[in-house]
């Protein structure tokens, strides 16, 4: 080896022995004298919302003219109905329930049939058998990759109020689908 090449390798291994005290000895000593708020830097925190201010000599939250003003604030204290709670559960079900059957996968033989069949009554569950039956005949195994990924963005209920004996929500969910090696949503 001659001198100049003695001299380059003398630099490499210079520099990784500085970059190893610095990493493994300076950082450990130094990471506690800096504060945390500079080593995670996080979002500032949402303001916290304001009633809503209504001019003065509005009469507040009445429409009635004979009301007397109640200043400049208004309020509000909403009173879910009865079946807010129950309609929420069901938008939240039903999201879940189009998640599962609509996301499979030939290369399991689409079992997420099966996982939407847990919860399902017997004619619900007939049918995802039926349905996946028709999928496995589809898209078999041993054929191209079939995958369909699919994830819900919005459940909307019919009503706020349940009123009947069924009640319907509507789930809009976007889909991709893998076919071999083409993808579309």
């Amino acid at each position: 080896m001659d001198r100049r090449t003695r001299f380059i390798i003398f630099i490499i291994l210079t520099v990784v022995l500085f970059g190893l005290v610095g990493w493994f000895i300076v950082w450990p000593t130094l990471r506690p004298l800096i504060p945390a708020t500079f080593l995670a830097q996080q979002p500032p925190a949402l303001p916290t919302p304001n009633p809503p201010v209504t001019p003065q000599g509005s009469g507040g939250n009445s429409t009635d003219p004979s009301v007397p003003p109640t200043g400049g604030v208004a309020s509000f204290d909403p009173t879910p109905s009865p079946d807010a709670f129950i309609i929420a559960d069901l938008e939240r079900r039903a999201g879940v329930l189009a998640e599962r059957v609509e996301s499979g996968s030939s290369e399991d033989g689409f079992t997420n049939y099966d996982d939407a069949m847990l919860d399902a009554s017997p004619t619900l569950a007939a049918s995802f058998q039926s349905m996946k039956t028709a999928m496995k005949k589809a898209h078999p195994a041993a054929g191209a990759s079939y995958v369909v990924t699919a994830r819900r963005l919005v459940e909307q209920g019919e009503s706020d109020q349940i009123t009947g004996t069924t009640f319907n929500v509507s789930v809009q969910m976007q889909a991709s689908v893998r076919t071999g090696g083409n993808i579309s949503t």
